[in-house]
């Protein structure tokens, strides 16, 4: 994928006043260029040019390289020009000023750079969660590589969302989907998860595999336990307007998975892989079939409790009959604040 850079518009708003700053400073150095003698301020003559062309472009930075050679010729006439003293000038001279125009090319091609790192970094952000661009924009392809490491896998879904689709204009369908994305993108950031993809109106966020933390687990329930919370919130102020409720479900499990990148030339896709990441998809699917908002497995919660999270007022339930998942999932959703014991329940 190719990048443009445009060139910014505030570089050409802000070029005359200071063109007319590093005129002034030029003048100055000049000035003491002359009255000091022998002694020449190459260096801030060069640190006016530099300055000029990293703030105004090569244009302005070819034009003062000009004038601050001019001062330097000024500031130090030759005491001849027609022996070997006045061949030794010229060549000094020459060097001078190649020295002033490859310091306009160079300011010129290391802001060209900044700016074009800066712009793909912003489109990496656009296709990669944004933890992810940062390290690949440091550290290069190779954080790309495929790792196994322990995480926490966060699945959401909104209940019946295909059948509100057919009813739906385009237009409003898309402004829900923006809208919903929206907040529940800035909870799971919050909460140092990573959006591995949107799956229409499903979202798989991942806690651990950018930076890797004991606190990984406890993060993943506190931001589902959060995104039911304001999902409620969201409910009363759609419900005040006359807009239909929005009913979600929430599926968490921690286990080993297989991180990477995959993809080529044309298109890489940040992702997560492995039997963790199916076991959290169906126990999302689980909170349907038991009309609760969240369903955390039994893994998650214990290393969630070794941080010192105490989870003693959670319900329990044992599903021996989950398809796709071999023997039974332990899992619990969270009670209210009165509960002092959990209870157990085993379906068959």
């Amino acid at each position: 994928m190719t990048f443009s850079v445009p060139a910014p518009a505030a570089n050409r708003a802000r070029g005359l006043p200071v063109l007319l700053a590093s005129l002034a400073a030029s003048t100055v150095v000049g000035y003491c260029d002359i009255i000091t003698g022998e002694l020449r301020l190459t260096t801030f003559y060069l640190a006016i040019v530099f300055g000029t062309t990293w703030l105004t472009g090569r244009t302005f930075g070819f034009l003062v390289a000009l004038v601050d050679l001019v001062w330097v010729i000024w500031a130090n006439p030759p005491r001849s020009l027609i022996d070997l003293h006045g061949l030794y000038y010229l060549i000094e001279n020459l060097g001078t000023a190649a020295i002033f125009f490859a310091c306009v090319v160079l300011a010129d091609r290391l802001r060209a750079n900044i700016d074009r790192e800066r712009l793909q970094n912003t489109n990496l952000s656009r296709y990669l969660p944004s933890e992810i661009a940062d390290l690949l924009a440091r550290e290069g392809l190779k954080v790309m590589r495929p790792q196994r490491l322990n995480a926490a896998i966060l699945f959401m879904d909104i209940r019946d969302f295909t059948a509100s689709v057919q009813t739906m204009a385009p237009d409003d369908l898309f402004s829900f989907l923006q809208e919903y994305r929206t907040l529940i993108s800035h909870i799971i950031e919050e909460e140092g998860g990573i959006i591995d993809k949107f799956i229409g109106d499903g979202v798989l966020a991942v806690f651990g595999t950018v930076r890797p933390s004991p606190t990984d687990a406890v993060a993943a329930v506190r931001c589902a336990r959060w995104l039911v919370t304001v999902i409620d919130a969201w409910n009363v102020e759609r419900d005040r307007n006359g807009k239909p409720k929005v009913k979600v479900g929430i599926g968490i499990h921690y286990g080993e998975i297989v991180v990477g990148a995959i993809g080529d030339e044309h298109r890489l896709e940040y992702t997560v892989l492995g039997h963790a990441v199916n076991v959290a998809s169906r126990i999302e699917r689980l909170t349907k079939k038991y009309a609760l908002p969240l369903l955390v497995s039994d893994e998650t919660l214990a290393v969630a409790a070794e941080s010192g999270t105490s989870f003693a007022n959670w319900h329990r339930i044992v599903d021996e009959e989950v398809p796709g998942v071999s023997g039974a999932l332990h899992l619990a959703y969270p009670g209210t604040a009165a509960d002092s014991t959990s209870d157990t329940v085993h379906l068959h």
